[in-house]
């Protein structure tokens, strides 16, 4: 829309006096003066534009109730915004906020005059930032950071255990900005643990080991699902020793537009460490975080936390903290603890609400994990970890005192079972799945009358997928029959049986069900795995049906709905020349009417009145919104919305 025609539109609004006005999608870069003359507007679309800022003329628009500014280009809003009287309905989606705070902003118009009631006290920007070095093991990570400083490389430089964090003080551009770097433990037994801490509105650092040609992708997605779009810089070092080893820049960054540049460096010889460093010091004041306003009350409060002694605090004490601050609003003090997570002053957890409590030492609780994860004891066991043992295992001491007494051991085993890391076995005796033994164990289980399904993941299986699969389905275990890459299930209710395998070198799950049942408890452990893959920002899966004539052959699962759907009942699989029936092939998987599709029901862990609930959303959703013929019912499309379900339910219920 041109300026011409906006004019226009404002003209003939103003002369009808109308109260509504729809200005979305039209590319409009600045705001005329004529629109703030329309008093009698109620409703005004702005949606999906390119303003980069809002005059502060909005404040003469009072009889504003709903105001959409969704998809924009702001990263702030006037004070003004706030003195619209009547204003219930404030849209700010897909903005580049930062003052306020997106987290601030969509709480609502009253979050947004309690942020601006606090910045009148006083506001300073933070200056500070957090910097997360990952990478595998040996890949020189630490070896990287202490270049940083200036310090000398050393060939044999001891493994990290947990996390290294390191303050570091910067001057760019006549602005002194603290990093604090985060050097990350790079053994694949410590991977586990990195989601306690990636978080937002940082700066990562991956290393890759030049000698091994490593995959960047595995951490490129943990990244992506933990880290949101937060900037990425690769460094591919030990250049000295494979100088040849290059990788596809241009196809990465395609997948990955967060990753800003990319380094080949050497710690032992110095290749490239000046140009890290110089671009490494210049990305630091483009981190968002920088660009943030604190109130005075925010600051007093991280820096009450940071000079406190303690591992951890409980939830009541921060309250009081901020109280004594001067943050009385609960969406001031939520949001400043997102803020503080994401600099690591405290870790917290907004998904679940863990004995109420803040963690101010992260490598602490990650330290304590990871002792528990290594165990000796825990290793000869097969993974069985004695509740009884932690204080043994987690004896060590700091300043004369335990890190871990044992009133801190229901915490740990708690955040482990939160990120689906162990289960309980008996009420003393947890299992811990990354620990099994390696060697499938001797069962019977008849393969060859079988339903089989598997799930390839393009790039990247993450290996966190199938021991968290082993937590969530713990309690169908067959004669405690799992091992590290595979399990054994019965499904109480009917005694269908299942094993399911997972691949990391071919990048599959595949489930054989057998019994009465095993259409509906497939879909059980179906639903289950994507529920974990959704964790993990939906990588890149494609779910398939083996051919009973020709295994190595899969018929692609979302193809086959597609056929069905258009009426097509022949199918081609890739890599066969044999015609196969589209209804025959779904009908081995699909679910023959709503009713057995009521299994998952059953298995969720739900009280009576829950359960109800979520059988009848089910029910509605098959009759109304999916065609009740079951080829045609798309079982991925379907359990995303059991999923979406499921996160309203625990957002709603607090958990």
């Amino acid at each position: 829309m041109t300026n011409e025609e906006l004019l226009k539109v404002i003209e003939e609004v103003k002369a009808s006096k109308a109260t509504a006005l729809d200005l979305s999608l039209n590319k409009l870069t600045a705001l005329p003066p004529e629109l703030f003359q329309l008093r009698y507007l109620t409703w005004l679309n702005l949606s999906g534009n390119q303003l980069n800022s809002l005059p502060s003329a909005i404040s003469k628009l009072t009889n504003l109730t709903w105001l959409d500014l969704s998809g924009n280009q702001l990263n702030s809003l006037p004070l003004e915004i706030c003195k619209l009287p009547e204003l219930e309905t404030l849209r700010l989606g897909d903005n580049p906020l930062v003052s306020p705070p997106l987290e601030i902003a969509t709480q609502g118009i009253e979050a947004m005059r309690q942020y601006f009631a606090e910045l009148n006290s006083g506001t300073q920007f933070l200056n500070e930032v957090k910097i997360l070095v990952v990478g595998d093991g040996e890949a020189g990570k630490t070896s990287l950071v202490k270049r940083l400083f200036n310090e000398i490389f050393d060939q044999a430089e001891n493994p990290t255990h947990g996390i290294n964090i390191r303050g570091w003080d910067v001057e760019v551009g006549g602005r002194k900005l603290k990093a604090n770097i985060w050097d990350f433990g790079g053994q694949v037994m410590q991977h586990a643990t990195h989601q306690f801490f990636f978080s937002k509105r940082c700066l990562y650092i991956l290393v890759l080991d030049g000698r091994r040609e490593e995959e960047p992708e595995y951490w490129l997605h943990h990244i992506k699902a933990f880290g949101g779009s937060s900037p990425v810089l690769i460094v591919t070092n030990k250049q000295d020793i494979s100088p040849q080893y290059k990788l596809n820049h241009t196809n990465l960054q395609q997948k990955y537009p967060n990753i800003r540049r990319f380094f080949r460096t050497s710690c032992k010889n110095d290749t490239g460490i000046v140009q890290f460093k110089k671009a490494l010091i210049d990305k630091l004041a483009k981190v968002e975080m920088t660009a943030i306003r604190w109130p005075k009350s925010w600051l007093a409060v991280k820096q009450r936390m940071e000079q406190m002694d303690e591992h951890y605090i409980k939830a009541e004490e921060y309250e009081i903290i901020c109280q004594e601050a001067g943050i009385t609003e609960k969406a001031s003090r939520e949001t400043l603890l997102d803020f503080l997570h994401d600099l690591g002053v405290a870790v917290h957890f907004k998904e679940f609400i863990l004995d109420a409590m803040h963690v101010l030492r992260p490598d602490w609780v990650t330290r304590a994990v990871y002792r528990l994860l290594t165990a000796e004891e825990t290793i000869k066991k097969g993974g069985r970890l004695d509740m009884n043992s932690m204080g043994d295992i987690l004896h060590h001491k700091e300043g004369g005192r335990c890190c871990c007494p044992k009133d801190t051991h229901p915490f740990i085993l708690k955040l482990m079972r939160r990120f689906e890391l162990c289960y309980n076995i008996d009420e003393e005796t947890v299992l811990i799945p990354q620990v099994l033994p390696a060697d499938e164990p001797v069962f019977s289980f008849d393969y060859s009358d079988t339903l089989r399904f598997v799930l390839r993941y393009d790039n990247f299986l993450p290996p966190s997928v199938f021991p968290r699969f082993v937590v969530k389905v713990h309690k169908d275990i067959k004669e405690d029959k799992c091992w590290r890459t595979g399990v054994l299930l019965e499904d109480q209710r009917s005694g269908t049986q299942a094993v399911v395998k997972s691949n990391q070198h071919t990048n599959r799950i595949e489930i054989w069900a057998h019994g009465t049942r095993r259409r509906e408890y497939l879909n059980f452990l179906w639903y289950s795995l994507l529920e974990i893959n959704g964790s993990f920002d939906n990588p890149d899966v494609k779910e398939g049906i083996p051919l009973s004539d020709d295994l190595f052959i899969v018929a692609d699962y979302n193809t086959l709905v597609k056929y069905a759907s258009r009426g097509i009942d022949v199918y081609y699989p890739e890599g066969s020349d044999k015609e196969y029936s589209v209804r025959e092939l779904l009908g081995l998987v699909q679910p023959k009417d709503k009713d057995e599709l009521l299994l998952l029901a059953e298995k969720m862990e739900m009280e009576p009145a829950e359960k109800k609930s979520f059988t009848d959303w089910l029910i509605s959703i098959v009759e109304i919104k999916i065609p009740l013929v079951p080829a045609t019912i798309n079982l991925t499309k379907l359990f995303k919305l059991m999923r979406g379900y499921d996160k309203q339910r625990l957002k709603e219920s607090g958990r």
